[in-house]
């Protein structure tokens, strides 16, 4: 069986580690071009990880009769109009997170691939990680029995380049992001709630940006209910004292708490014990699930995400964000719907 052949667009610090290698390493799969908007970056990085293709353009790369499916790893901007390219060419695509900018961008996606008739992803890749599917499992199992709440919490101390207005890292600008670092990091937590609990049904949020670094959100709060009925609290900030990350899920019986970002052991807590449960993050971290798609597309398995439910996390974060978005115009300024 001939193996999945990947082209890559973009060459940026996300590819270095977490993903790019694994394009390259998982069962059946290899990279064999590659492209960037900073041409000599896509050269240096095909020379120092053995790619021998660098297109000159997005455009060729997606054309490329020798690439079976395409990674879109520049930032959210792009990521629509990169993947609508790849639908139209008839290319499955695996999409960085967040899908789009906004969840009827989601929609837009996701019917030019439904017309395409050929399957994309987006990378919410702790699906695919051991760690996390042990949290699952044991939620399924009922080792803390009917799940009755989940609370999240991320708090950060603000890093030196967000007190550089006039240079900010791409994550902190709207018209590129379109959001801060809750869409960048929260919103993995949102989809692997989805993952754990199933959708999320109702939800209520507020964002303000407190420290007044940048424009964007640096403090969010917010309430919700799954479908099937467990409530669930978060808090992140990105602009305080403390660093904190908890991820707790209440039972009739116990509770689950781990370190979503930390690779910390599992603290499962029940009326007759406490134990705590270990798992090594692979190194290459996207490689499980880039290795769920691959097999997918061979025929030998199945990814455990797909484009439905990365569009429910952008559906979930833009409640929690709209009306802050409305509040500094991003709305109108951007085009949003």
């Amino acid at each position: 069986m001939k193996p999945v052949r990947w082209g890559m667009i973009g060459c940026g610090a996300v590819t270095e580690v977490k993903s790019g290698p694994a394009l390259y390493k998982a069962d059946g799969s290899t990279l064999v071009a590659v492209t960037a908007a900073d041409l000599a970056q896509a050269h240096d990085w095909a020379r120092r990880h053995g790619v021998a293709t660098v297109h000159d353009k997005a455009a060729d790369l997606i054309a490329d009769p020798e690439v079976d499916i395409v990674y879109i790893a520049t930032p959210p901007a792009s990521h629509m109009q990169y993947a609508l390219d790849c639908a139209q060419a008839g290319k499955p695509a695996y999409i960085e997170k967040p899908m789009a900018q906004t969840h009827a961008d989601c929609m837009t996606i996701i019917d030019a691939f439904s017309q395409a008739r050929v399957p994309a992803f987006v990378a919410y890749y702790r699906r695919g990680m051991e760690r996390f599917q042990a949290i699952k499992r044991l939620l399924d199992e009922g080792a803390i029995g009917t799940v009755r709440s989940v609370s999240v919490t991320q708090l950060k101390r603000p890093e030196a380049e967000d007190f550089h207005r006039d240079a900010l890292p791409w994550r902190l600008r709207p018209e590129i992001a379109g959001g801060g670092k809750f869409l960048d990091m929260g919103i993995h937590t949102i989809d692997f709630l989805d993952y754990a609990c199933g959708p999320i049904a109702e939800v209520h949020g507020i964002a303000s940006n407190q420290a007044g670094l940048y424009e964007v959100e640096d403090i969010v709060t917010a309430t919700w209910r799954f479908a099937n009925g467990v409530h669930g609290t978060g808090t992140w900030c990105y602009a305080c004292a403390e660093e904190r990350d908890e991820v707790s899920f209440i039972g009739e019986r116990g509770r689950l708490s781990f370190a979503f970002f930390a690779q910390t052991p599992l603290r499962l807590e029940t009326e007759t014990d406490v134990r705590e449960i270990t798992y090594a993050d692979p190194a290459h971290v996207q490689q499980p699930f880039v290795q769920s798609i691959v097999d997918e597309l061979l025929g030998r398995g199945r990814c455990p995400g797909d484009l439905h439910s990365a569009a429910r996390a952008s559906a979930i974060t833009d409640e929690i964000l709209r009306a802050y978005r409305r509040e500094r115009g991003f709305d109108t300024q951007y085009g949003w719907k």
